[in-house]
């Protein structure tokens, strides 16, 4: 070590405290003295400081274990990391090469046609986006025209509903009166007198079922029942027929008059006035069959008279 004319200690340290000297300077890169001054001075500093106290024993073996313990689980988490890298290795060397290619994907000639049409189709878009007020205008104007030619579709219709129900009416009326000349023809009666205007009615002239001079409606026709008497014409409004007759709606008035006319379901008119037809053909039926047995010609009661 130093010399004794340096002031310094020189002894000789046993052969194991040699070797570990040599081996710390060896370690540290430094020499075997300045190990030794370093010793020196770490054992003066812990002999002379109060605040430093010695650790115990178990301390020092408790800090030992716990680092142990650390040590091993680290071991155990660096095993399953290299274990997790060395199995990821094996699957990716088991996957396809580097230069392999996807046949079921899409070239990129066909994902640069699918680009070019999807261009135009936004063109084409932009492009109709620039009429569409154009557009639109014209649609409401054939909506328009549209309603307009409906409009008047629906009057024609309506028109001629109403002539086939004036045909029919006047078809009624007739029969009414030809039902009315048979009952007279089958009774021997060519003149009647009205009971409403006392007015005398040739049967053969009418043209429909009411009186020519007071337009009162004629139900029948009445034998004289004296030598002296007139034959009568029964007047007065016919029995209403049964039938379903709709309540007038409770909701205001319609702004369409013409199509809620047309929505009207005509079966059940027809209905109505095929029911009429039916009892006027049954009450003719009756009145044949009470009258058959005084059955004359217009010739026999002129003769009489």
């Amino acid at each position: 070590m130093s010399s004794e004319d340096d002031g310094g200690i020189s002894f000789a340290p046993p052969g194991e405290v040699d070797d570990w000297l040599a081996r710390e300077a060896s370690r540290r890169g430094e020499s075997r003295d300045d190990v030794c001054r370093r010793l020196v001075t770490a054992a003066h500093a812990v002999a002379t400081d109060d605040d430093i106290e010695p650790s115990d024993l178990d301390d020092l073996t408790a800090v030992q274990a716990r680092i142990d313990a650390q040590r091993d689980e680290f071991m155990e988490l660096l095993e399953d990391v290299r274990s997790r890298v060395v199995q990821v290795k094996r699957e990716t060397d088991a996957k396809a090469p580097a230069d392999h290619d996807h046949a079921n994907y899409v070239g990129e000639d066909e994902f640069a046609a699918v680009r070019e049409e999807l261009e135009t189709l936004e063109a084409t878009v932009d492009d109709g986006f620039e009429n569409f007020e154009t557009v639109l205008e014209s649609l409401v104007d054939e909506t328009a025209a549209l309603d307009d030619r409906t409009t008047a579709l629906a009057d024609a219709v309506l028109d001629l509903r109403d002539r086939r129900d004036a045909v029919a009416e006047r078809e009624r009326r007739r029969a009414a009166a030809d039902r009315l000349k048979r009952a007279a023809n089958r009774l021997g009666i060519r003149t009647a007198v009205c009971d409403a205007c006392d007015a005398a009615v040739d049967l053969a002239l009418l043209t429909e079922p009411a009186c020519p001079h007071c337009s009162t409606v004629i139900t029948d026709v009445a034998e004289k029942t004296s030598f002296f008497g007139s034959h009568t014409l029964v007047t007065g409004e016919p029995p209403a027929l049964d039938g379903r007759v709709d309540d007038a709606p409770s909701s205001p008035a319609s702004a369409e008059p013409t199509f809620d006319a047309l929505e009207a379901d005509p079966a059940d008119r027809d209905r109505t006035e095929r029911d009429g037809a039916d009892r006027e053909a049954e009450g003719n039926e009756r009145a044949d069959d009470s009258s058959a047995s005084s059955t004359l010609d217009f010739d026999s009661e002129e003769t009489i008279r």
